[in-house]
């Protein structure tokens, strides 16, 4: 009986903890009892100093201007691989010396002749020349890069010189103002790949025009240089041509009014021969007109190129060019 009544009550006590209003309030959102919301008193510091947090090296909360972008390529500049030169940029161009005895092979007329090949467009004036737009070629660009260039030859007795420089830029066809390492990059480009060109075609034209060297007389030939000029190889040092040549040129008329050896230089003065003496050097009689002419004699170690070129600095060709060097091939290999 005990027992039974001990049941009665705990039935009794479940069913009040589950009616149904207490049910309702256990899964809404607790909106009723918002009132009894826990609420934190001030803390109480009994008179300690609370040290915030130190902000000396926080960062800035505010927008800060972001500068421009920096070119973080490797400078180019500019590279002295011709012999006994000095390579140079003073801020607004990129330069090359050399000896003036190198004038044939380094020159204003080969760049001409490399811009043709690599099909860049340019307005030649005198010992100067611009190009128009041409892509930079390098694969490091931000952008769609074309420069246009000013490239110039210039010298004296004792040396020569070849210098680019920047003249316009412009990126994705926007013309911008090139800055100093801009315009170092893009014209020293541009000069070490003309003369290294330059350079590679000197070497091929060696290896074309070579002769036999030997100890015993000269032999020499009749050639295109460099410059695509007619010439006369011989297979002689410089000073053996260099004598060679100044006894055998007062022969076929022309005498010699100055020379610098330095340089491989000589002024001449022609006056011309008859048809008969000519005839005895084995060859027809030039038609050349009396006046000033001049020697040019490049050295390619034991070997040599002679050019003889007319008062207006042209190099003589066709016929009379084929003439005056096979008289000199005659009485030199003779």
């Amino acid at each position: 009986m005990k027992k039974l009544v001990l049941a009665v009550t705990a039935l009794a006590t479940l069913a009040a903890c589950s009616s149904p209003e207490s049910r309702r309030l256990a899964n809404d959102s607790y909106s009723k009892h918002a009132a009894d919301t826990i609420k934190f008193a001030t803390l109480d510091t009994a008179g300690l100093t609370i040290i915030g947090a130190e902000n000396t090296y926080q960062l800035p909360t505010e927008n800060v201007k972001k500068g421009e972008a920096m070119d973080i390529r490797p400078p180019s500049k500019p590279m002295a691989i011709i012999q006994n030169s000095v390579a140079q940029f003073d801020g607004n161009r990129a330069s090359i010396v050399y000896p003036a005895e190198r004038q044939s092979i380094y020159n204003i007329q080969q760049v001409q002749r490399l811009l043709t090949e690599k099909g860049i467009a340019f307005k030649a004036n005198g010992n100067q020349v611009q190009t128009e737009w041409t892509h930079s070629d390098r694969h490091d660009d931000a952008g769609n890069v074309q420069v246009r260039y000013i490239i110039e030859e210039l010298g004296n007795q004792q040396a020569n010189a070849l210098v680019v420089a920047v003249s316009d830029m412009k990126r994705d066809d926007i013309v911008t103002t090139p800055t100093t390492k801009e315009k170092e990059l893009y014209a020293s480009d541009l000069l070490n790949q003309l003369v290294g060109e330059l350079n590679t075609a000197y070497r091929t034209q060696q290896q074309q025009t070579a002769l036999p060297t030997n100890t015993g007389p000269i032999q020499a030939a009749i050639i295109n240089d460099v410059n695509n000029q007619t010439a006369l190889a011989m297979t002689s040092n410089f000073n053996q041509s260099w004598t060679k040549l100044g006894n055998v040129l007062p022969e076929l008329g022309f005498e010699i009014t100055e020379e610098t050896v330095g340089r491989g230089y000589r002024s001449l003065k022609y006056k011309a021969l008859d048809a008969t003496s000519w005839a005895r050097f084995g060859t027809t009689q030039p038609e050349l007109e009396d006046g000033e002419y001049s020697m040019q004699l490049s050295a390619y170690g034991n070997q040599s190129a002679v050019v003889i070129s007319n008062k207006d600095k042209e190099a003589l060709s066709g016929e009379s060019a084929t003439a005056v060097y096979q008289a000199l091939m005659n009485l030199i290999t003779k």
